[in-house]
């Protein structure tokens, strides 16, 4: 089963507004294990005129947000955070190929485990079948993690 979430949702359910937000299109696949978002890059993005703008390629760090808020929407969209947020504990990206003007990128996650609040998955962006970026991520989302009982921990006394 798949549904589309609109930008103004995603835009709500980050807390990120243009020009900041990554992501234009949105699809949950997979009945929530699988997501597939879109950025389409404009000729006239903001970031063309004030990053390398005799080159105009996209910035890395850009590259690696679209691929967090594509998977952090798909946390969010599958385990029910509330209004809390998850946080990122860990990243491993690598940067295969640069993103020009009017080039689409298409981030793909997966998630690979989500246990006691810990969720890890993995994103590939690609353009025209190329791959331009891939990492593995986790996330830590503290309201969804179990909370101590009280007691269950006793020290003895001597």
């Amino acid at each position: 089963m798949t549904h589309t979430i609109e930008k103004k949702d995603l835009s709500h359910l980050l807390d990120i507004t243009d020009p900041f937000l990554m992501i234009d299109e949105f699809e949950v696949q997979d009945e929530g294990k699988t997501a597939k978002a879109r950025k389409l890059i404009k000729n006239d993005e903001w970031f063309f005129d004030c990053h390398l703008p005799k080159e105009r390629v996209m910035p890395a760090t850009l590259q690696i947000e679209g691929m967090l808020q594509t998977l952090v929407s798909l946390i969010y969209l599958t385990y029910d955070h509330g209004e809390a947020r998850a946080f990122i504990t860990d990243i491993n990206v690598k940067l295969l190929s640069s993103v020009f003007p009017t080039e689409d990128i298409i981030f793909e996650a997966e998630l690979i485990s989500h246990k006691r609040g810990i969720t890890k998955g993995k994103v590939i962006g690609t353009c025209n079948s190329k791959t331009l970026c891939r990492g593995e991520f986790t996330y830590a989302s503290p309201s969804l993690m179990p909370t101590p009982v009280s007691g269950a921990l006793s020290v003895k006394e001597n």
